[in-house]
């Protein structure tokens, strides 16, 4: 079947307008005074700054004192010289000078070829005692013709001990321990017990011989004491 149109709505009525209402007269009222403007306080200048502080001079070294003078010596007064009424001792007279002493002069001559050495000696304990190993003391005089021969070396010099002595371990025969040319035709001379053997007391007799290069020859005898 075929739908019936829906009846038509009739249109709602407008409410009636309103009267605008009436505008009310413009009182007259002065016009508002407008306020003052207000003045900005003026910005405040930025703070100047400050130098920066210069490092103060350093002070010069003080000069060094000048020194004291020295201190002026018064003059010494005059000596007042007083009368004397005695009479003065006598001076004492000088020393005399001492004499020089005699220069020792060697001459340089020589003897004849083939004239025999003369050999004199003397010997002395020294250092040397009972129970030690000290050296002992020789002088050697070697002449030629009563020309003092100053030439010779240790190689020239033979020595040797006799006649033991009792309690001695060892002779000292041809132990030269030092050996000293004067050059006046003295030799120096010390000996020991060989094999570091201890001296025992008593007379230790010993014969020197003496050899030139030149094939002369001289001897002589010694004794040394140790007590």
């Amino acid at each position: 079947m075929a739908k019936k149109p829906a009846p038509k709505k009739a249109p709602a009525k407008k409410p009636a307008a309103k009267p605008a209402p009436k505008k009310a007269a413009p009182s007259k009222k002065p016009p508002a005074k407008k306020p003052a403007p207000v003045k900005k306080p003026a910005p405040k200048p930025a703070p100047a700054k400050k130098p920066a502080a210069k490092p103060a001079p350093k002070a010069a070294a003080k000069p060094a004192p000048a020194p004291a003078p020295a201190p002026v010596k018064k003059p010494e007064p005059a000596p007042v010289f007083k009368p004397v009424f005695e009479s003065p001792a006598p001076a004492a007279a000088p020393a005399p000078a001492p004499a020089p002493a005699p220069k020792v002069t060697i001459s340089k001559g020589t003897a004849p070829a083939g004239t025999p050495l003369t050999v004199s000696t003397q010997a002395s304990a020294g250092a040397a005692a009972n129970g030690n190993t000290h050296p002992a003391n020789i002088l050697v005089l070697v002449s030629s013709g009563g020309w003092p021969v100053t030439d010779l070396s240790k190689d020239n010099f033979s020595l040797m001990e006799y006649f033991e002595v009792p309690g001695q371990q060892a002779p000292f025969s041809n132990n030269i321990t030092s050996f000293r040319n004067v050059g006046t035709g003295a030799y120096l001379i010390q000996v020991k017990p060989i094999n570091s053997a201890p001296w025992r007391s008593g007379h230790h007799l010993a014969q020197i011989i003496v050899s030139s290069d030149d094939d002369r020859q001289g001897q002589g005898a010694v004794k040394i004491i140790i007590r």
